[in-house]
């Protein structure tokens, strides 16, 4: 499943890409996230707790930075982790790009997810998943800018995403986009 993630910072382009490449600090700032180990060859270990709708999910796997561009602000990785209470696996290959957008940062997130066992089920919610990837994002963004606007001390972060709120924004979406099908034309025209 293929899923697309943008969200802005208000901070300069280098000022986000130093940051983004400081895992502590990412990982300090993610909704769920734990880091648990950083290797010599620049992969992570660490562990997600994330809701899908009403079901609680923990993986625990690594994260391995295939590429860095530093010219082009991009980032090529890999992530591989299993279901802590063994419902299954999932893969993930992300590129993250940031651009320039007016005095800040643009980040996009390209992800190819891949669910296996248990947990694949979901892949059949396609919208829940997006929301749920979302809400994460835009917790993160906030926290990523709490903590670059703290300038050193430690900023206040929000590590939990509200079950109630995902499966609402999931269940928001899938409305919208069923309407939003309900509403094309039968013949193929446009309206």
């Amino acid at each position: 499943m293929k899923i697309r993630n943008e969200l802005t910072l208000n901070v300069p382009v280098q000022t986000a890409w130093e940051a983004l490449n400081d895992i502590p600090r990412v990982a300090r700032c993610a909704p769920g996230v734990k880091l648990l180990e950083s290797r010599a060859d620049d992969s992570h270990v660490g562990s997600i707790a994330v809701r899908l709708g009403p079901v609680a999910l923990s993986f625990k796997g690594v994260v391995s930075f295939l590429e860095k561009d530093e010219a082009q602000h991009r980032v090529v990785a890999k992530a591989e982790g299993n279901e802590e209470k063994a419902r299954g696996s999932a893969k993930a290959d992300v590129v993250f790009t940031l651009t320039p957008d007016g005095e800040g940062a643009r980040l996009i997130v390209d992800s190819d997810i891949t669910l296996a066992g248990y947990v694949a089920q979901y892949g059949r919610g396609a919208a829940l998943i997006q929301s749920t990837a979302q809400v994460i994002m835009n917790q993160f963004a906030q926290n990523l800018q709490a903590d670059l606007n703290a300038a050193g001390g430690e900023a206040v972060m929000q590590k939990d995403i509200s079950a109630t709120k995902v499966l609402a924004k999931g269940l928001w979406n899938a409305g919208v986009a069923m309407v939003r099908k309900d509403d094309k034309p039968k013949d193929g025209s446009s309206q």
